[in-house]
């Protein structure tokens, strides 16, 4: 008898604090709510990679746009953005993202090379990418073969093909025989522009070198 009396009260009392609670949660569950971010922008950034090599490309600039709403002076996050950006053909978000970049970091002549192809690839602005490109040479001199690649392709465009040979020329002389890829394509550039200049041999014999390195 006394054992389930001295129950009666607590059994009362704990069903009328589960009602309270059922009434001030709308009779459901409370939601969780995230109220701070808890990755830093360097995990964002992280996180963009490991979904950009799985081929995850809308995730991964997701990512990296979290990682600059952390840090809007993050460059790493700024030219993870860029890069992924142009090679999906987002033009508009590439140019942004390597503009905020080389404001940041106005020393890294790879920034003004990469935005250069943004215009390239566009086919416009060329003498802004010829300046860019000049810039990057003075700045980082020791990626000169690369930087010469793309000048010899903006020259070309400007229908400077005399110009565009030597620097082509200079490119690949100075690339290292390990870069397989780049000298395919300095090569490939170099048959373009020597189609350009009407001499149909050399085209021709560019072409059979970017082969081997294909």
């Amino acid at each position: 008898m006394d054992n389930n009396h001295s129950s009666g009260p607590r059994s009362c009392a704990a069903t009328a604090c589960l009602f309270a609670l059922l009434l001030l949660s709308g009779c459901s569950l409370p939601r969780i709510i995230i109220l701070n971010d808890p990755l830093s922008a360097g995990e964002h950034n992280n996180l963009g990679r490991s979904y950009e090599s799985q081929g995850k490309f809308d995730l991964a600039a997701k990512q990296y746009r979290e990682a600059l709403k952390k840090d809007k002076k993050s460059v790493p996050a700024l030219l993870l953005l860029g890069d992924l950006s142009y090679r999906t053909k987002n033009y508009e978000e590439a140019e942004s993202a390597y503009k905020k970049a080389i404001k940041l970091e106005p020393g890294n002549g790879d920034v003004y090379n990469n935005l250069c192809w943004v215009y390239l690839e566009q086919h416009t602005r060329m003498e802004k990418a010829e300046e860019l490109i000049r810039k990057a040479l003075i700045l980082t001199p020791e990626h000169r073969a690369y930087y010469l690649d793309t000048l010899g392709v903006v020259l070309l465009r400007q229908g400077r093909t005399a110009e565009s040979i030597t620097a082509l020329k200079e490119a690949l002389e100075l690339l290292p025989e390990d870069k397989a890829g780049h000298l395919a394509e300095a090569y490939l550039h170099l048959a373009e522009a020597y189609r350009a200049a009407g001499d149909a041999a050399s085209a021709s014999g560019a072409e059979q070198s970017a082969r081997k390195y294909r």
